[in-house]
């Protein structure tokens, strides 16, 4: 059984209509993806990993990495990003943690 590890979750995708795939040459088949990770602790989430992103060609099934992309979609990448925001469930243990540590501080008073 895993107790700990890293898990990914697509967090936003979108087929900018300009962007041209290198390898076939079709255009608007481009599906450029921000995938986050986030690191767990019995499947449930602690810390956010950070963001990474990957683009695939629906035409011709051809996978960029964010480090080989070509520029065109690398820009179509960083606007994407731009507007992705990390989500809250990706903290969803520390912050059960930190409520139930109040909760047994505050029980105290009550």
């Amino acid at each position: 059984m895993v107790f700990a590890g890293k898990k990914s979750s697509e967090l936003k995708f979108e087929t900018p209509k300009e962007v041209l795939c290198p390898n076939c040459n079709k255009k608007n088949t481009t599906k450029v993806s921000v995938i986050g990770t986030y690191k767990h602790l019995f499947h449930i989430p602690f810390l956010s990993g950070g963001k990474f992103g990957k683009s695939v060609c629906e035409n011709c099934n051809h996978e960029y990495e964010l480090n080989t992309m070509p520029n065109s979609i690398k820009l179509a990448y960083y606007e994407l990003k731009e507007t992705v925001k990390t989500p809250i469930w990706f903290y969803a243990g520390l912050i059960g943690i930190k409520t139930l540590v109040l909760i047994k501080i505050f029980s105290r008073y009550f």
